[in-house]
C-alpha cells in the first residue's frame, strides 16, 4: 500500500521533493499531496513580470542557470546566463508540466497545524488545512510530512524606527525606489536626499546597488523625470564589517607562472562566478571535507587571499569601510555579489559607513561607530532595512512538543532546528523531513535531500544506516553560538553534494574516464544523477551537460565572457590622458587631460525600433584572428542588456600653446546574446544615442597590455581604425587604452587615449 506524504510549500524544494518521491521509485510507494497557501507554484520565485512577492521579478540571480537548476530539466542555451527571477519561476512551471503528473497539488490551502499520531513504527501525522477563500477546513492523515516552506518566514526589522518621519521598508518590498521617496506628480516626499540602507551582507549590497542603479538611470537618461532632482540623491549604506563584493563574472586564471615565478595574468579567461568557485578539482585528494561551519583564522586568511587574487583588489581603493586589511584578514569573510556596487562607491553614489543603527528620529539615523561613539546621519529621505528574515513562521504549524524535540531556537538564523543528515531529518522524528530548510540552499542539495528522504522512507538500508550514524547535527549545534561561524554555515557545495552522493550511491559524471577517485570540473546538479534515469530525463541531462561543456570551451577558446568582464569593468570614473598626433598642418597636435565617466542606465534602444533601431549597421569584416571569436557576428537584433553613457571633459593644450575645454559623449552597449560591446555616437545633449559608431572585436591576448581588440568605422570619406587594450588585475579592469588612426581627404592623425583610475580622495 502506498505511503501518504504531505509536502508543505510549492517552491523549488516542495516541487523537487514531490517529483522525486513519485518519479524515482515505483508509483505505488508514495502518494503525495502538496499544499501551498498561494494560488501558484514557485514560493518566493515569481512566475510573471508583475508578480508580487518577496523577490523582485526583474532581479537577476547571483548564480548562473547552471547552478539554479535541477538535474533533469535543462535550461535553454538561449536563456540569459543569470536569469531574472520571473524566468526562474517560468522554469519551475515547466518542471511542473514535465514531472507534475504523479501527485496532487492543492493551491490556496494553508497548513495550520500538524499532530503526530500512533506509536513505535506506526507513527503518522494528522494535518489540518484551511482554505480561506472557500471557507473550508480539512483534517487529513499522512504517514510522512516534508517541510519545504523555506527560510523566508517573515521580514526582520530592527528596533528603534518608531520615531522616524521618513518612509521605511524592508528590502524585499522594494521594486522601484520612486514608490518610497516620491509622492503625487513625482515630487519628493521630504527634503532629505540620503537613502539609508541598513544591513551590510548579501541583500544589503544588492539593494544598495539596485537603488543606486535606478537613481543613475533616472539621472542619465534623456527625458526621465521619474525621480525629481535624481542626481542629488545618494545611497548611504550602513555596514558593520567590510564585505567582499564579487562580480558575477570571475577570472578563471588570474595568476600565471612565468619562468617559475607567479605573477598576475593581465588577460585572464572568464566564466560565471559559480563556474569558477565551485571547482571540485581544487579539493585535496580523499574524502571531501567541510570547509564551512567554523572558520579558523588560517581558513579565513586563505579565503581572503583567494578573494583578493580573484577580485584583483583588497578593496582599499573604495575606502576604509570596504578595505579588507589588517585584522580583518583573519576574521570569517563576508561575501556579496554585485557587478555595480563598488564603482558606485568609487563614484560617490554609494556612501559606505561603518556602524550599527541605534535609532531613527525624524529625518535622521543615529549610529554607534566601531569606537563606541554616537553619530548622526542627517538629511535622510528613506530607510531600507536589508536585515534578513525570521524562519519561525515557516514552522509555526509544528506542535510545541515537536519544536522542543527539535531544539527550536527562533533567534538563530543559521540553525533554528536541530536536524540530522545536512538539515534533512531528525533521528528523534524520522517521519518528518525537511528540504531546502537552511540558509541559502543550493538547488542541487535540495534535490539530494529529496532523494535521501525517498530512499530512507523506502526502507533503503544504507540511508537508514547513514541516519543512525550521522554526526552532522552535533556539528551544526556547536555552531549556534560560535562567533567564528561562517556567513553561510552550509555553504560548502562540493562537500554537501559529495556527501549525499556517497550515501545515495550516485556516481558523479566525469567528462572522460580516469583512475578511481578522479575528481575534475565543477559542481552542477546534472553531474549527479542516478544511472537508471528515463530516456527523456537522459535527454535533459545531456542537454545540460552539452551546454555546460560548450560554455567552458567557449571561455577557453573563443574569449567568451571577456567582453562582459570588460564592460562591467568600464563603469565609473577614469582619469583620461589623450595625445593627438597630427600629420597635416591644418590640424594641431596636442594633449588633453581630464576625466571620463561611464554611467550606467537602463538600455535606451528599446526593441531596436524607431530612429536608433532603424540605423543600418554594417557587419564587421571577416578576420583570420589567432582566437576564433564568438563575438564578431553582426550587431544584435534584440535590445541591449546593459548600457552606459560615456561622458568626458578635459582641457586640451595644442602644440602651439592654445588651450580649450573639450567635451564628448558616446553610448556603450553590451549584448549578451552575441557577447559583444557596441559604441554609438551621442547627440548634442550628451545623453541621447545618435548613430552607430563601431563594434569592439576582441582579437587576442598580450601578456604586457592584456586583451586586445580592434574595430573600424567609415564616416563618409574618413576611415577610423580603432585598437584597444584592456589590462586586468583579477576581475578588476586596471587600465585601458584606445587608439584611433584617422585617414581621409582632409584628415591624417592619431588619437591615443590612456584611462587609469583616479586616486582616492
Amino acid at each position: 500500500m502506498a505511503k501518504r506524504v504531505c509536502i508543505i510549500g510549492a517552491g523549488p524544494s516542495g516541487l523537487v521533493a514531490a517529483k522525486t518521491l513519485t518519479d524515482s521509485t515505483t508509483p505505488s510507494n508514495f502518494h503525495v499531496t502538496l499544499f501551498d497557501v498561494k494560488s501558484r507554484i514557485g514560493g518566493l520565485w515569481p512566475v510573471s513580470t508583475h508578480d508580487e512577492g518577496l523577490v523582485n521579478p526583474e532581479m537577476c540571480t547571483n548564480q548562473s542557470r547552471h547552478t539554479v537548476s535541477f538535474s533533469d530539466l535543462a535550461w535553454s542555451s538561449h536563456e540569459p546566463l543569470f536569469p531574472k527571477a520571473w524566468m526562474v519561476g517560468r522554469y519551475l512551471e515547466r518542471y511542473l508540466v514535465v514531472y507534475g503528473k504523479g501527485w496532487d497539488l492543492r493551491f490556496g490551502w494553508k497548513v495550520v497545524k500538524v499532530r503526530r499520531i500512533g506509536e513505535g513504527n506506526e507513527i503518522g501525522w494528522n494535518v489540518f488545512v484551511e482554505n480561506h477563500d472557500e471557507g473550508k477546513e480539512e483534517e487529513i492523515q499522512f504517514d510522512y510530512v516534508i517541510i519545504a516552506t523555506g527560510f523566508f518566514g517573515k521580514a526582520k526589522m530592527p528596533q528603534g524606527l518608531n520615531d522616524a518621519s521618513v518612509p521605511i521598508a524592508h528590502s524585499s518590498q522594494i521594486r522601484k525606489i520612486t514608490t518610497l521617496i516620491t509622492g503625487p506628480e513625482r515630487k519628493a516626499i521630504g527634503r532629505g536626499r540620503k537613502i539609508v540602507i541598513v544591513g551590510g551582507q548579501m541583500s544589503g549590497v544588492e539593494t544598495a546597488a539596485a537603488i543606486a542603479m535606478q537613481i543613475s538611470s533616472a539621472t542619465n537618461t534623456p527625458s526621465d523625470t521619474s525621480i525629481e532632482d535624481a542626481g542629488k540623491y545618494v545611497v548611504t549604506h550602513l555596514v558593520q564589517k567590510p564585505v567582499w563584493v564579487m562580480p558575477l563574472i570571475f577570472p578563471v586564471d588570474p595568476v600565471m607562472e612565468k619562468d617559475g615565478v607567479k605573477e598576475k595574468n593581465r588577460s585572464a579567461n572568464f566564466l560565471p562566478l559559480d563556474l569558477v568557485s565551485y571547482n571540485i578539482g581544487w579539493r585535496p585528494e580523499g574524502v571531501v571535507k567541510n570547509s564551512s561551519g567554523h572558520i579558523t583564522t588560517e581558513a579565513a586568511a586563505l579565503t581572503h587571499g583567494f578573494m583578493e587574487t580573484y577580485t584583483g583588489t583588497n578593496q582599499s581603493e573604495f575606502g576604509p569601510a570596504l578595505a579588507i586589511s589588517g585584522g580583518t584578514k583573519t576574521e570569517p569573510p563576508l561575501l556579496a555579489c554585485s557587478d555595480q556596487y563598488t564603482e558606485f562607491v568609487r563614484n560617490e553614489k554609494i556612501e559606505v559607513i561603518t556602524g550599527r543603527m541605534i535609532e531613527a528620529s525624524d529625518d535622521s539615523v543615529t549610529i554607534s561607530t566601531p569606537a563606541g561613539d554616537k553619530e548622526k546621519i542627517t538629511d535622510v529621505a528613506a530607510i531600507v532595512c536589508a536585515t534578513g528574515f525570521d524562519a519561525s513562521p515557516s514552522v509555526d504549524f509544528l506542535p510545541a512538543d515537536i519544536l522542543q524535540m527539535l531544539e527550536f531556537d527562533a533567534t538563530d538564523d543559521g540553525f533554528p532546528l536541530a536536524l540530522n543528515v545536512h538539515a534533512t531529518i531528525s533521528k528523534k522524528v524520522p517521519s518528518l523531513g525537511f528540504v531546502g530548510f537552511y540558509r541559502s540552499p543550493y538547488w542541487g542539495v535540495m534535490e539530494m535531500q529529496a532523494r535521501f528522504l525517498t530512499k530512507l522512507w523506502s526502507g533503503d538500508e544504507k540511508a537508514g544506516k547513514s541516519l543512525d550514524q550521522d554526526t552532522t547535527m552535533e556539528t551544526m549545534m556547536s555552531l549556534r553560538k560560535d562567533p567564528r561561524r561562517a556567513q553561510f554555515p552550509m555553504g560548502d557545495y562540493a562537500y554537501l553534494m559529495e556527501s549525499f552522493a556517497e550515501i545515495l550511491d550516485i556516481q558523479r559524471h566525469e567528462p572522460s574516464p580516469g583512475p578511481t577517485g578522479t575528481r575534475t570540473g565543477l559542481i552542477t546538479p546534472y553531474r549527479y544523477t542516478y544511472s537508471d534515469v528515463t530516456a527523456s530525463q537522459k535527454r535533459e541531462i545531456d542537454l545540460s551537460l552539452s551546454d555546460h561543456y560548450s560554455t567552458l570551451k567557449a571561455s577557453a577558446e573563443k574569449a567568451r565572457f571577456v567582453p562582459r568582464a570588460v564592460f562591467r569593468g568600464l563603469q565609473g570614473i577614469w582619469a583620461l590622458n589623450r595625445t593627438i598626433t597630427s600629420r597635416i598642418s591644418t590640424l594641431p597636435s596636442g594633449t588633453l587631460l581630464g576625466t571620463a565617466t561611464l554611467l550606467p542606465r537602463y538600455p535606451t534602444d528599446g526593441p531596436h525600433s524607431g530612429a536608433i533601431g532603424a540605423q543600418q549597421i554594417p557587419s564587421p569584416p571577416s578576420q583570420d584572428n589567432s582566437i576564433k571569436q564568438s563575438n564578431v557576428t553582426s550587431p544584435s537584433k534584440p535590445a541591449a542588456d546593459l548600457e552606459y553613457i560615456y561622458f568626458e571633459e578635459g582641457n586640451f593644450l595644442t602644440s602651439f600653446g592654445a588651450t580649450m575645454t573639450a567635451k564628448r559623449s558616446y553610448v556603450y552597449r553590451y549584448f549578451e546574446e552575441n557577447d559583444c560591446i557596441d559604441l554609438w555616437f551621442a547627440k548634442g545633449d550628451y545623453l541621447t544615442a545618435d548613430y552607430f559608431f563601431h563594434r569592439v572585436k576582441f582579437t587576442g591576448r598580450d601578456e604586457a597590455v592584456g586583451w586586445r581588440a580592434v574595430s573600424s568605422h567609415l564616416c563618409i570619406e574618413d576611415m577610423y581604425d580603432v585598437s584597444y587594450t584592456f589590462l586586468f588585475s583579477g576581475a578588476t579592469l586596471s587600465t585601458w587604452t584606445s587608439e584611433y588612426t584617422v585617414k581621409g581627404p582632409q584628415k591624417d592623425y592619431t588619437i591615443r587615449n590612456v584611462y587609469t583610475r583616479p586616486a582616492l580622495n
